[in-house]
């Protein structure tokens, strides 16, 4: 302005121009850039330089000069309206874009600008929210970049819309900064200049990782859902077992093609009927009430066999399970019944049952015990076990079987335990304790028991007593083996046990002796008294020389007047001697018989047992002994000599058994 006024009086003075009219040219001017306060100075400094020039200008007048400084005045007045009006146009658009830039910094979603090629020129700082990157390493690197590269394709067809003029997005997965795909909604809309081409882009990206893992998830959802109602409709058309839908009021929903033909019906006529209406009605008493507490959500479920009806057929019995499902408020969905043709089963277990009864009654009432073992414990036995041995059932139970055997046959009852294991059948005798704890003699019977697969499932058996029994046989096998008169051992078991001892291995300084005895004169007493005194008399020396014995020795009547004595463990001939003596005392003692007082003697012959020899050469040589006895004066011992005792010169009372 000072300069405008500077030429103004240069070219007054020189030329006689004056620019004097302009002055409010750069008022005016001033409006454009300067605020209404800088524009109130700047026409004051107009208006003073329009009063000096006036003063130094001869053209100036007064009039003038008030003409000039009204328009100056009015000029200035206007262009102080136009800069209050840039000023305050400047200050709403300043205000508006700190506004939306405050927006686009702190918004959740990021906000961005980019060329044509999608190279980024600005983005919001929130994309460090979003993908972990700083806006500032983001500026000049393409979207393409960030984006994974299988979806790139649909980020190519959003841009290539965008430079078509259009508006565009997709949903793509961007690579955040830890590496990690990010699902992101994008928004773009073209930049154009005034010619109305496409210069850039400007979009949004917004976080829709959640969204899409919830989509996702109700996709796999669905499907699920959809491959669970497939897997019902193809169990339900497939299943052996039949399957019926109730509704709330027990009518049927629909029934699988099992069921069907469980009910001999067709399924279009089966829809609509009642449940209760399948079965007999002498049945459905049963069922009622439970299905009322199903119903009402007392009960969740409940079984039974019930019979269903087949038309003309006879009805077939069947395991049915009935169960609810219910609606999230709990409100009843619909009922589900299941039901298995058991016809065959209950036949059976019928059959079973009757069968079962039969060999209770025969248990129960038999003689004979019969028990049951598992697991090495008795688990049943009938009640004639209290006739038998005294016990009640229920003191056996539960207990082994060793604990009602004497501890001496525990062996015996282990190998026989072992052999049922094994699977064979036992059949032994053995001794039992009785209540009053005396020893009972029983033979069991017992078999091994299976299971309905064939596996070992235990003990089966039986046992009765046999007291009786072992009693006549043990008298058997005594008299089988005694002689009926004295009670000694007979010839056949003397000769029996001497075989066997000398088939054993004897000792070191242990020796076996076998004394050969007769009685002197035995004829003349039995000829004069008779065979009753003489049995008598026998019986009495065959007492004495038992009691004169050892527990391990044996004495034996081999002939009428003739018994072999056989001492084991003896040192030698001298030992064998000396007990031979102390017989041949003890006979020769007066006897009491029916007769009266009478006496007898003995010759006995000693000889030592070699083993491995048998019994007849044995008894040979304590019969020559003997008989050398009874030539040299009866009623003593002699040793048997192989120098002196020979079978020449004696008549031979020993014969062997052929």
């Amino acid at each position: 302005m000072i300069g405008f006024f500077l030429v103004d009086l240069l070219l007054s003075r020189r030329l006689g121009i004056t620019l004097f009219p302009y002055y409010w040219i750069p008022v005016v001017l001033a409006a454009s850039f300067a605020t209404p306060r800088q524009v109130g100075w700047f026409t004051s400094l107009a208006i003073v330089l329009t009063v000096v020039w006036s003063l130094h200008s001869p053209q100036a007048s007064t009039l003038k000069l008030l003409l000039r400084l009204a328009g100056l005045v009015g000029m200035a007045w206007v262009a102080m309206h136009l800069a209050r009006e840039l000023q305050a146009k400047e200050r709403s658009n300043r205000e508006l874009k700190d506004h939306y830039q405050l927006l686009a910094e702190n918004a959740p979603d990021v906000v961005l600008s980019s060329d044509r090629q999608g190279r980024i020129s600005w983005v919001s700082p929130s994309v460090r929210q979003l993908l972990g990157h700083d806006a500032r390493d983001l500026k000049d690197r393409t979207i393409a970049e960030l984006v994974l590269e299988s979806d790139r394709a649909r980020l190519d067809r959003a841009i290539g819309q965008v430079l078509q003029g259009e508006s565009s997005g997709c949903d793509v997965r961007f690579r955040a900064a830890d590496g990690d795909g990010r699902w992101i909604s994008m928004a773009l809309r073209p930049m154009s200049g005034a010619d109305g081409d496409v210069l850039g882009m400007v979009g949004s990206w917004r976080d829709i990782q959640g969204e899409v893992e919830a989509r996702l998830a109700e996709e796999r959802t669905k499907a699920a859902l959809a491959a669970s109602e497939e897997r019902l409709r193809l169990t339900m058309e497939n299943a052996s077992t039949g399957i019926a839908l109730l509704d709330g009021e027990g009518h049927v929903l629909s029934i699988n093609p099992a069921g069907c033909g469980l009910l001999a019906r067709d399924p279009d006529d089966l829809g609509g009927l009642g449940w209760p209406s399948f079965s007999p009605p002498e049945d459905r008493h049963r069922e009622a009430p439970l299905m009322a507490e199903l119903l009402d959500g007392r009960r969740g479920s409940y079984r039974l066999r019930k019979r269903f009806l087949q038309g003309e057929r006879p009805p077939i019995w069947v395991d049915c399970s009935v169960s609810c499902s219910r609606r999230p408020d709990g409100s009843l969905a619909f009922v589900i019944a299941q039901f298995n043709d058991v016809t065959e089963m209950v036949q059976a277990e019928a059959a079973l049952a009757t069968s079962e009864q039969r060999y209770r009654l025969l248990a129960e009432n038999s003689s004979d015990v019969v028990l049951l073992i598992k697991e090495g414990r008795v688990s049943w036995i009938s009640p004639s076990l209290t006739c038998m041995l005294g016990w009640q059932p229920d003191d056996w139970i539960g207990h082994p079987l060793s604990r009602f055997i004497p501890p001496d046959d525990h062996p015996v009852l282990e190998q026989d335990l072992q052999t049922l294991a094994e699977g064979r059948t036992v059949v032994r005798r053995l001794q039992a304790l009785a209540h009053d704890r005396s020893h009972r003699w029983v033979e069991l019977h017992a078999s091994p028991h299976r299971d309905c697969r064939g596996r070992l499932d235990g003990i089966v058996g039986s046992f009765r007593t046999v007291d009786q029994e072992v009693a006549a046989e043990r008298e058997l096998a005594r008299r089988a083996c005694t002689d009926e008169l004295t009670g000694l051992v007979n010839r056949h078991e003397a000769l029996e046990r001497i075989t066997a001892i000398a088939g054993r291995v004897v000792r070191k300084g242990d020796a076996t002796a076998v004394l050969f005895c007769d009685l002197d004169n035995f004829k003349e007493i039995n000829d004069t008294f008779g065979h009753v005194p003489g049995d008598e008399l026998l019986r009495t020396v065959a007492s004495r020389i038992r009691t004169g014995l050892r527990s391990g020795d044996m004495a034996a009547r081999i002939g009428g007047d003739e018994m072999v004595v056989v001492l084991q463990g003896v040192r030698g001939m001298d030992d064998a001697v000396t007990i031979a003596e102390k017989l041949r005392r003890a006979v020769a003692e007066p006897i009491a018989t029916s007769a009266g007082s009478l006496s007898i003697t003995l010759s006995i012959g000693v000889t030592l047992l070699r083993p491995g020899e048998n019994p007849d050469e044995i008894i040979s040589r304590a019969d020559h002994a003997m008989y050398r006895a009874k030539q040299t004066g009866r009623n003593q011992v002699v040793p048997f000599s192989d120098q002196t005792d020979s079978a020449d010169g004696r008549s031979v009372s020993w014969q062997p058994v052929l």
